[in-house]
């Protein structure tokens, strides 16, 4: 991540000055309000882990917020995976929404948006923005 980072990568909060002082986490640094980081550590100590890991074998997924992503486009298809490990998919303006304003804490996003000569896969990092997007 960038030090232009403002949202939590969890909960797409805005990250206050303390936040935004603090190491960021994992080869991609990213950066989680203190209520998500809270959470984070109760999750370790029980022993939950996520079900998808910051490593650099992510290469090819790109932020959401960096994008002109069309979201309101049939095209475009949102992924929603629960911490539980459910998949859902849509690709409807509705859906879409659900998607974002349903999706707890530690829920990860994507989209997958197809280009002319691939399909490009976004981590979606910004919920509020993706939800005005979607008005």
């Amino acid at each position: 991540m960038t030090n232009q980072q403002t949202n939590c990568n969890s909960c797409s909060q805005p990250l206050d000055d303390a936040d935004l002082s603090t190491d960021g986490y994992g080869p991609r640094d990213i950066r989680l309000c203190a209520q998500c980081r809270k959470l984070s550590a109760a999750q370790h100590r029980h022993g939950w882990q996520p079900i998808m890991q910051w490593d650099d074998g992510c290469e090819g997924l790109r932020l959401a917020s960096r994008a002109p992503v069309p979201w309101d486009n049939r095209n475009v298809a949102m992924l929603h995976i629960t911490r539980g490990g459910k998949l859902s998919v849509t690709h409807t303006f509705n859906g879409k929404r659900r998607m974002l304003q349903d999706a707890a804490p530690g829920d990860m996003l994507l989209v997958a948006w197809p280009g002319k000569q691939r399909q490009d896969m976004f981590i979606v990092d910004n919920r509020k923005a993706a939800l005005r997007a979607l008005r």
